[in-house]
């Protein structure tokens, strides 16, 4: 996911707190403010009460069964909200007891194994079915709800129409980190992958998508299956739609098809270059294996209210990115190539958990930069440009140890700066590309969960170098990020002698190498070096000798290309802006 606001700052939402019914139309913003977690719904703004009395399990039923979803039938009509949901549970064969999953006040007619429920009821956003699992096959769960037109207050998490600028509405029914309860009960562990199949009913003039392969069974009914690569289901409870849309082939290569849905007139088309679209997919496919979801990957234009995000097999971009200026060099490119990555990075491999959202993020900027940076020419300067912006003011590091947590709100609002520069791009400067895109593909070769510390792992095993103290010191810690000042003297002669003096208001001292551009009076005059701390750096202080320079030196820029996190806002020396940055 890509978000963003029109000044260029990112937008993003948070993950689902549970918190007791009786008192969410209090405390439920407080609570989202205060905690890594997407606000609930609440019950009375939402029109969720349900008019039946939750039945309670007879005292017969005893004991929780574990159970793990293995997939999730979806069947949802676009017209009037109604869903209807199966999920396919893998549990104890006979075993006798209640199943317990999230889910929302709303759930009715919960059915077990295709029968009535020895007993149900709907507490403190749990569903509770209870009942005999079957000797032989999956235990089936079926329930009914109506998903109301509304969504998590400052997000589009939830079921929405938004008008484009011609009075066409779009449809999205969108989950995320910890909300798939709300189209039915769901387990919302950011790790759980699952199949899916989904049943949409829809009016004869909408062409809808959703995650998987694709058939129009007839003018009313959309399918869509996901039943190789298994899923999380922040990503795959997703349905859009457009009564305008149009379907234009933009790639047709042995790596992959890419199809744009856009209605006439739209800007994404004319804005998107195929053939670096094509050239990225070969690129990606490369170094990480086919697309996970299949060969064709479908991107469509919506009225959203961030840049892009990522589903099995699509991409939903909001539909003014090219209007968009600031970010990067070319927003509706970056963005695209982003949302691609994450088919690998965030999809078929998930994270572990919310507060792992860093690393997703931070993979699919960095390589969306190294091939900018590989295949795109100056772009990649602006890009580390912008990174360097946001990572200079962020208020929380990327593992925070604050209690109580931050709110995830702010915390994803920093994490798009300092991510990519402190897991990758750094990083870059003391193990070398090469070693990092190795630890990439070792850490995203196999479907499944992977933590921030699963990543350091995969680049140490990459690299043969121990990252321990390195994300010590940039990854860990509480309170605001206490980043270098970094001060520069130095004398010459015949040679030239440079000190380079970490300042930091804790004495914490930080792995990192730093490059340094050497100005003279003229214009040619202009020469990098590279003081490196190391890994294990044991002084505040590193210095650096160099032979053979003819000129006098008149100025030294530190990090004249954007590769550091450090603080440049102290007042402690002026450093001019670097050429390049023009945001």
């Amino acid at each position: 996911m890509r978000g963003g606001r029109s000044d260029g700052r990112p937008s993003f939402i948070s993950s689902t707190t549970r918190v007791n019914a009786r008192v969410r139309i209090r405390v439920v913003l407080l609570s989202w403010l205060r905690r890594f977690a997407l606000p609930c719904f609440v019950l009375g703004v939402m029109g969720c009460e349900s008019g039946e009395t939750p039945l309670e399990p007879p005292d017969a039923v005893e004991g929780a069964l574990a159970a793990t979803v293995e997939r999730y039938d979806f069947a949802f009509d676009l017209t009037t909200g109604e869903a209807s949901s199966r999920l396919w549970l893998d549990v104890e064969a006979g075993a006798r007891g209640c199943v317990s999953l999230p889910a929302r006040a709303v759930v009715t007619d919960a059915r077990w194994d295709g029968a009535p429920a020895e007993g149900f009821r709907v507490a403190d956003g749990r569903l509770e079915v209870c009942g005999v699992a079957p000797v032989e096959g999956p235990l089936w769960l079926d329930s009914r709800l109506r998903v109301p037109e509304a969504t998590v207050p400052y997000t589009q998490v939830g079921f929405s129409r938004r008008l484009d600028a011609q009075g066409r509405p779009f449809t999205y029914l969108l989950g995320w980190l910890e909300s798939c309860d709300l189209f039915g009960p769901c387990d919302t562990a950011p790790g759980r992958l699952a199949h899916f199949t989904f049943d949409i009913t829809h009016s004869p003039d909408e062409v809808v998508l959703c995650p998987g392969s694709l058939s129009r069974r007839d003018e009313t009914h959309t399918r869509c299956e996901l039943l190789g690569t298994r899923a999380p289901t922040y990503s795959a409870f997703m349905v859009a739609s457009h009564p305008a849309w149009e379907r234009t082939r933009l790639v047709d290569t042995d790596v992959g098809r890419v199809e744009l849905y856009e209605p006439p007139g739209g800007l994404l088309g004319p804005a998107i270059d195929a053939g670096t679209v094509a050239e990225f997919l070969a690129w990606m496919t490369a170094r990480f294996g086919p697309l996970p979801y299949g060969p064709e990957l479908r991107v469509a234009s919506g009225r959203t209210d961030w840049l892009g995000m990522e589903h099995p097999a699509n991409i939903v971009l909001r539909d003014d990115l090219p209007w968009m200026g600031g970010p990067y060099a070319n927003v509706t490119m970056h963005t695209l190539m982003h949302e691609i990555v994450h088919q690998w990075a965030g999809d078929r491999t998930t994270l572990a958990s919310a507060a792992d959202y860093p690393w997703k993020e931070a993979v699919a900027e960095y390589l969306t930069y190294v091939f900018e940076d590989e295949h795109r020419n100056e772009e990649a300067a602006v890009t580390l440009a912008y990174w360097d912006r946001l990572a200079r003011t962020a208020s929380y590091h990327l593992r925070p140890s604050d209690s109580p947590a931050p709110p995830f709100l702010s915390f994803v609002n920093d994490i798009y700066g300092t991510g990519p520069m402190i897991l990758l791009v750094q990083l870059e400067s003391l193990l070398g590309r090469e070693q990092v895109l190795a630890g990439l593909q070792a850490f995203l070769a196999e479907p499944g969960v992977r933590s921030i510390e699963d990543l350091r792992h995969a680049l140490e095993g990459a690299s043969g170098r121990d990252l321990r103290r390195y994300f010590d010191t940039w990854v860990d810690g509480e309170g605001e990020p206490d980043w270098p000042y970094l001060q520069v003297e130095w004398s010459q002669d015949e040679l030239l002698t440079l000190t380079v003096t970490q300042r930091t208001a804790s004495g914490k001292v930080y792995p990192c190498a730093v490059e340094l551009e050497l100005q003279g009076a003229a214009p040619e005059e202009r020469r990098r070096v590279t003081v490196s701390y190391g890994l294990e750096p044991e002084s505040a202080t590193a210095g650096l000798t160099v032979e053979g320079l003819p000129w006098k030196v008149q100025q030294v820029a530190v990090d004249p290309r954007n590769r550091l996190v450090n603080r440049r806002s102290l007042g402690l020396a002026r450093e001019p802006a670097p050429q390049r940055w023009r945001l």
